[in-house]
C-alpha cells in the first residue's frame, strides 16, 4: 500500500519552518508587549498578525533560492520589532531595550533590501550606505538616550536610562539632526535601488520596481509618524503608538518580496508551456527567440554542437571560446553527456539559475531537433565557404592569366611582327615581300584577337583602375547610349571580378535581346552590401532561361552570397538588381 502523507503537498517542510518561525515572534511579541495589548485588543490583533507575517515571509524568502539573505536579515528584523514592545511595560531596562530594537529593526530591514538579489552588499554605496545606517539608527539612539531622561521619550522616570548631560535644548536639537539625517538615508535607499536598474536584467527590473516603491511608500510614512515623538512632552501611549503604525507599514516590504519570490517561482513552473508555445514550429531560430523571451535577454546567443564544433543559427562556426564581460556562458548535455548547445546570456541571469536550467531542460527536445538542422546548415555553409573560396582562386586566376598573355604571349607575338617587318624590307624577291606583308597583316590580327581574349579572361583596366574605368570603356562600346553611375572606390577582387562580369552580360542582354534606346546601370554601395542595377527601356517580359547567360550570372553571384532579381513586366522594360556582401569592401 502506498503510504499516506502526513501533511498536504502546500505545507511542506519548508513552509511548516516559516510558519513555525512566524508563530514563535508572534508569541514573542504577544508576551514583550502584553501591558498595552491587555487595552489595546485590536492593535494587537494587527500587530501580532503583521509581526508573525513579517517573520513567516522572512522564513520562506530564506528557505527559497532567491533572497536567502535578505529572507534572513527579515526574519531577524521581525524578532527586532518583538522585541520593540518591551517598551509596554515601562519598567527596569526594558525601555532601553525597545528603543534600541527599533534601531536594529530598521538597520536590518535596509541591509536586507540592499542585499536583494545577490545576498551580498555589492558595491562600494551599498557597504557605504549599511555603515552609515548603523551609525545614525544606533549611534543616533545613543545620543539621544545620552542627551535626554526617559520622561522625555516618554518612559517612567525611574527606568534605567543612560543620561549622561540631559539638556532639553541640546534634546530636540539632536532629534531634529537624527530625523533629518535619517530621511537623507532613506532618500539614499530609495536612490540606491533606483541606480541599479540600467545595470540589472530585465527579470531583476521587474523585481527591484516593486520592491522600490515599497521602500518609498514604507520609509515615507514610518518618518511622517516619527515626528510625532519630537519634542519632550511624549507619553507611553505615543511611543507605542507609532511602534504600531510602523510596523503595520514595514509589513508590505516582506510581502512584496515575498511576491516577487512567488513570481520567480511562477515563471519556473510555466516555463515548459511558454517554451512549447514559442518553440512551435520548431526552428534554430525559434528556440533562440523562445529562450530570449522567457529569460528576458534580448541579446542571448545560442550555438548547437555539429561535427566537433559550435555552430550559430546560419550555420557558421561560433566565434570565439572567450567569453566576453557581463556574459554567462552555460553548457547544455544530452542525458548520455554528449554536448548538445552552449547559450550565451547575461551574467545577471546567475542569480535566476534555476529559471536558466528550467528553460534549458524545457527545450531539450527542440535543442535535439534543432542540432539536425543546424548540423545540414553548416554543411551548406561549408559548400558555400569552398564555392566562395573557389570563386576568389578563379577571380585570381583569371587576373594571372590575363596579365601572362599581355606580358608574355603578345610581347612575343610583337616581337616576331617586327622581325617580319625587317625580313619584308630586306627581302629582294617580291614574292617575297608580299608574303611577310600577309603574314605581318595575319599576326597583327592574332595580337587582336589575343587583345581581345585577354579581356574576356580579365580586363587589365578592372584589375589597374577597378570597377568604375573598366564600365566606362564598356559603356562607350555599346551600341545604345549608356548613364553609368558606378563610384570610383575599389572593392575586393572577386567583387569586382563578378560585377564586372554580371554587368556586361545585363548589358549585352539589354541591347541583343530587349532592343533597348537607353540603358541605365547603377552601383550603389552601402556598409552591408553592394547594390548594382541595369535598367533598360526595351520590350519587357524577359524570362531567364536555365541554360542561358543569366543563369551562369545568378550562379556566379550567389556562390558570393548574393542574389539576382529580376523585374520585367511586357512593354515596360527590364531591371535587373545585383546585390553582394559588401565584406571587405577598399
Amino acid at each position: 500500500m502506498r503510504a499516506v502523507p502526513r501533511w498536504p503537498l502546500w505545507l511542506g517542510a519548508r513552509v511548516r519552518r516559516a510558519l513555525g518561525a512566524g508563530t514563535a515572534v508572534a508569541a514573542a511579541a504577544l508576551a514583550c508587549g502584553w501591558p498595552y495589548w491587555r487595552g489595546h485588543p485590536a492593535e494587537a490583533a494587527v500587530t501580532l498578525a503583521c509581526c508573525g507575517g513579517f517573520a513567516a515571509a522572512g522564513g520562506l524568502l530564506a528557505a527559497g533560492r532567491l533572497g536567502r539573505r535578505t529572507g534572513a536579515a527579515f526574519l531577524f528584523a521581525a524578532a527586532a520589532w518583538a522585541v520593540t514592545w518591551t517598551g509596554a511595560w515601562n519598567a527596569g531596562a526594558a525601555p532601553l531595550v525597545s528603543v534600541f530594537a527599533q534601531s536594529v529593526f530598521f538597520v536590518a530591514i535596509g541591509v536586507g533590501v540592499v542585499m536583494y538579489p545577490g545576498g551580498r552588499l555589492a558595491g562600494a554605496a551599498a557597504r557605504l550606505w549599511t555603515a552609515a545606517a548603523v551609525v545614525v539608527m544606533v549611534g543616533g539612539q545613543a545620543l539621544l538616550c545620552a542627551v535626554s531622561r526617559p520622561g522625555w521619550n516618554g518612559f517612567h522616570a525611574s527606568v534605567a536610562w543612560p543620561s549622561v548631560h540631559p539638556d532639553q535644548e541640546v534634546f530636540r536639537w539632536a532629534q531634529r539632526g537624527v530625523t533629518v539625517a535619517m530621511v537623507v538615508l532613506a532618500g539614499a535607499l530609495v536612490i540606491l535601488l533606483l541606480a541599479r536598474l540600467p545595470r540589472t536584467g530585465r527579470l531583476d527590473r521587474a523585481f527591484t520596481v516593486p520592491v522600490a516603491a515599497a521602500v518609498t511608500i514604507g520609509v515615507s510614512t514610518a518618518l511622517a509618524v516619527q515626528g510625532r515623538l519630537l519634542g519632550t512632552a511624549v507619553t507611553l501611549d505615543d511611543v507605542l503608538r507609532v511602534y504600531f503604525i510602523q510596523g503595520f507599514c514595514a509589513t508590505t516590504l516582506p510581502v512584496v518580496f515575498l511576491f516577487t519570490a512567488l513570481r520567480a517561482r511562477l515563471s519556473e513552473l510555466t516555463v515548459v508551456e511558454r517554451m512549447n508555445r514559442l518553440t512551435a514550429p520548431v526552428s534554430v531560430e525559434k528556440v533562440r527567440d523562445a529562450l530570449r523571451s522567457v529569460l528576458g535577454d534580448a541579446a542571448l546567443d545560442l550555438w548547437l554542437w555539429a561535427d566537433g564544433g559550435y555552430v550559430g543559427a546560419d550555420g557558421r562556426a561560433a566565434a570565439s571560446p572567450e567569453t566576453p564581460p557581463g556574459r554567462w556562458r552555460r553548457e547544455v548535455r544530452t542525458s548520455g553527456g554528449e554536448p548538445l548547445a552552449t547559450v550565451d546570456v547575461a551574467a545577471a541571469l546567475r542569480g535566476h539559475e534555476a529559471l536558466v536550467e528550467a528553460a534549458l531542460t524545457a527545450g531539450g527536445r527542440a535543442l535535439e531537433t534543432v542540432r539536425l538542422q543546424a548540423a545540414a546548415q553548416a554543411a551548406l555553409e561549408r559548400a558555400r565557404d569552398a564555392q566562395e573560396r573557389l570563386v576568389r582562386v578563379q577571380a585570381a586566376e583569371r587576373e594571372r592569366l590575363a596579365a601572362d598573355l599581355q606580358r608574355s604571349a603578345r610581347a612575343r607575338l610583337r616581337a616576331l611582327e617586327r622581325t617580319l617587318a625587317r625580313l619584308e624590307d630586306a627581302a629582294a624577291d617580291p614574292a617575297a615581300r608580299e608574303q611577310a606583308r600577309i603574314c605581318r597583316r595575319e599576326l597583327a590580327e592574332a595580337v587582336a584577337e589575343l587583345d581581345d581574349l585577354a579581356r574576356g579572361v580579365h580586363p587589365a583596366i578592372l584589375a589597374d583602375a577597378g570597377l568604375a574605368p573598366a564600365m566606362e570603356l564598356v559603356a562607350a562600346r555599346a551600341a545604345v547610349p549608356v548613364r553609368l553611375d558606378v563610384p570610383a572606390g575599389r572593392f575586393p577582387r572577386e567583387i569586382e571580378s563578378t560585377l564586372y562580369f554580371a554587368l556586361c552580360e545585363a548589358l549585352a542582354n539589354a541591347v541583343k535581346h530587349a532592343g533597348a534606346g537607353v540603358v541605365e546601370l547603377t552601383v550603389r554601395p552601402g556598409p552591408d552590401e553592394i547594390v548594382a542595377e541595369v535598367r533598360d527601356d526595351g520590350a519587357g517580359g524577359a524570362v531567364p532561361s536555365p541554360r542561358g547567360g543569366l543563369a551562369g550570372l545568378t550562379d556566379r553571384v550567389r556562390a558570393l552570397r548574393g542574389r539576382v532579381t529580376i523585374e520585367s513586366p511586357p512593354g515596360e522594360g527590364t531591371a535587373l538588381t545585383i546585390t553582394l556582401p559588401a565584406s571587405g569592401r577598399g
